[in-house]
C-alpha cells in the first residue's frame, strides 16, 4: 500500500506555498526515515545530511535517520517542511580533524626548535599532547556514539582552529621556538602522573555515558521509542555522583595538570578557554538531566566543579 507526503520546503522562516508529493509505503517495515530522505533528495536536490525535516508547525523536528518509518507517526496526506541545512561534515570527521591538528603542529614544531636543548618538560609535552589527542582518536572511533550525524562545515572549522590555534600552535610555539627553559625540580613529575590519572577518568566516564547508548532500545510499545543515540540514564560513578559532567572536571584537571607542569602562558589561556565552554554545555546538560529525571535526579550535583558549579 503506497501513502503520500506532502513536502514543502523552507527558506530562512518562510516556508514555499509549492507543493511536492512523494510516494511512499508508511507501514514498510524495512524503511527508516533516512529512506523518506532520500527520496525527498530526488525532488528537492537536498542530499538527507543537509536535510532539516519538520512538522508544518515546526515544533516536531525529524532527526533519527534509523527510525523505523512506521513508527515515525506519519499520516498518509500530511504536510512535512524541508530546509536546507547548507554544506555539513559528519561529526566523526569533524573530530579526526580537530584532534589531528594539534598532534601535527606540535610535532612540526618541536622538531623546527633546538632539539639538543630541549628539558625534560619540553620533551615529555610532545608526548603528553599526542597521548592526550590519540585518546581522542580512539574514543572517537571505538567509545563515542553521536547524536546528531553532523554540524555545519562553518562551524567544524571554528572547532578545528581552537584545537590547530590555540593548543597545536600558540602552545607548541611557546614551548619549542619562542622561550626557553632551565630544567624543573623533580617533584613537578608527578603532574606527569596527575596528568595521566585525570586522562584514565575521563576515559572511564566517556566509557560510561557511551553503554547507556549502547544497550538495546527499551520500549514497551511504538510510542516510547528513543533513539538508540538518545538514549540517556543517570550517571554514577567515576565523579558523577557530585557532579553531571565528571568527564569535562576531568578533561580540565587533566590540562590543569599539563599547565602547571609546563609553565605554559598559553596553556593557561587554552584551558580557561576551553573550560568557560565546557561550563556552558555542562550547564545545559545539568538542566536536560533535571528536566528528563526530575526528582529522581540527586539534588546535590553541580554541573561542572563539585560543591561550586
Amino acid at each position: 500500500m503506497s501513502d503520500q507526503l506532502i513536502i514543502k520546503r523552507r527558506r530562512g522562516n518562510t516556508i514555499d506555498s509549492t507543493n511536492q508529493i512523494i510516494t511512499i509505503n508508511l507501514s514498510e517495515n524495512n524503511s527508516t526515515l533516512l529512506s523518506l530522505k532520500k527520496e525527498i533528495s530526488k525532488i528537492t536536490r537536498i542530499k538527507p545530511l543537509r536535510q532539516w525535516l519538520t512538522s508544518e508547525d515546526l515544533k516536531t523536528v525529524y532527526d533519527d535517520n534509523n527510525k523505523p518509518l512506521n513508527q515515525c507517526g506519519f499520516k498518509s496526506g500530511q504536510v512535512l517542511v524541508v530546509k536546507d541545512l547548507g554544506p555539513q561534515m559528519l561529526w566523526i570527521t569533524v573530530f579526526y580533524a580537530e584532534y589531528v591538528g594539534p598532534i601535527l603542529m606540535f610535532v612540526l614544531l618541536y622538531y623546527l626548535g633546538q632539539k639538543e636543548k630541549y628539558t625534560f618538560m619540553q620533551k615529555s609535552a610532545l608526548w603528553m599532547v599526542a597521548a592526550h589527542y590519540i585518546k581522542r582518536i580512539l574514543e572517537t572511533k571505538f567509545v563515542h556514539v553521536f547524536s546528531r550525524d553532523s554540524m555545519p562545515t562553518k562551524r567544524a572549522l571554528i572547532n578545528c582552529l581552537h584545537y590547530w590555534i590555540l593548543c597545536g600552535a600558540c602552545i607548541g610555539s611557546e614551548l619549542y621556538l619562542f622561550r626557553t627553559f632551565k630544567e624543573d625540580p623533580a617533584w613537578k613529575k608527578i603532574f606527569i602522573a596527575l596528568f595521566a590519572g585525570f586522562e584514565f577518568l575521563n576515559l572511564m566516564c566517556h566509557l560510561r555515558l557511551a553503554s547507556f547508548r549502547k544497550q538495546p532500545a527499551i520500549k514497551k510499545n511504538d510510542s516510547d521509542y528513543v533513539a538508540v543515540s538518545k538514549q540517556r540514564q543517570i550517571p554514577y560513578g567515576w565523579g558523577f555522583g557530585r557532579i553531571s559532567s565528571a568527564n569535562y572536571f576531568w578533561e580540565t584537571m587533566a590540562w590543569v595538570s599539563f599547565t602547571i607542569f609546563t609553565g605554559s602562558y598559553a596553556a593557561i589561556g587554552f584551558t580557561a578557554f576551553s573550560f568557560s565552554q565546557m561550563l556552558i554545555w555542562a550547564k545545559q546538560k545539568h538542566q536536560r538531566y533535571l528536566k528528563e529525571f526530575g526528582d529522581k535526579y540527586p539534588k546535590n550535583r553541580k554541573a561542572i566543579v563539585p560543591f561550586v558549579v
